[in-house]
C-alpha cells in the first residue's frame, strides 16, 4: 500500500514539472490570448489584473525574464498593450509570435506625451502687456 501511495505521489511530482514546463520556454512566460480579451496561462483564462497578478507571482518564483504572446496574430491592440506594459512594469521583456516568427512586442498604443504644455508668450494669466 506505501508503494502504491509512493508512486501515485511521483507520477502527480512528474506530471506537475511537466506542466511547469510549457508555461515557461526559454524563461520566457508563455501566454495566449482569448477571444474574450483575457489572457491564457498555464491552463488558466485571466483579465488583466489577474494576469498582472500572475506574471509578477511568475517574476518573484520562477524568475522569469520575459512574456511570450503566442498567435500573436489573434490579439488585439488592448491584449497587446497589456502584455506591453505589464512586462515594462515588472521590468521584464515581452515578445510576440506571429506566424511562427518571435519578435520584440513594440506597445501598439503608447502612453500619452506627458510633457507639460508649452507656455505662449501672452505672459501669465490676468495680466496685460
Amino acid at each position: 500500500m506505501r508503494n502504491m501511495i509512493l508512486a501515485a505521489a511521483m507520477v502527480a511530482f512528474a506530471m506537475g514539472g511537466a506542466a511547469q514546463a510549457r508555461d515557461v520556454q526559454d524563461g520566457n512566460l508563455l501566454v495566449k490570448p482569448s477571444k474574450d480579451g483575457k489572457y491564457l496561462v498555464d491552463n488558466a483564462k485571466l483579465g488583466k489584473a489577474e494576469f498582472f497578478g500572475y506574471v509578477g507571482d511568475y517574476v518573484d518564483n520562477k524568475k522569469i525574464t520575459g512574456i511570450m504572446l503566442r498567435d500573436g496574430d489573434k490579439a488585439s491592440d488592448e491584449q497587446n498593450h497589456t502584455v506591453a506594459i505589464t512586462a515594462k512594469t515588472q521590468k521584464i521583456d515581452a515578445f510576440i509570435d506571429i506566424g511562427g516568427k518571435e519578435i520584440a512586442l513594440v506597445d501598439p498604443l503608447p502612453a500619452a506625451d506627458t510633457a507639460a504644455p508649452k507656455i505662449d508668450d501672452a505672459g501669465p494669466a490676468g495680466t496685460s502687456h
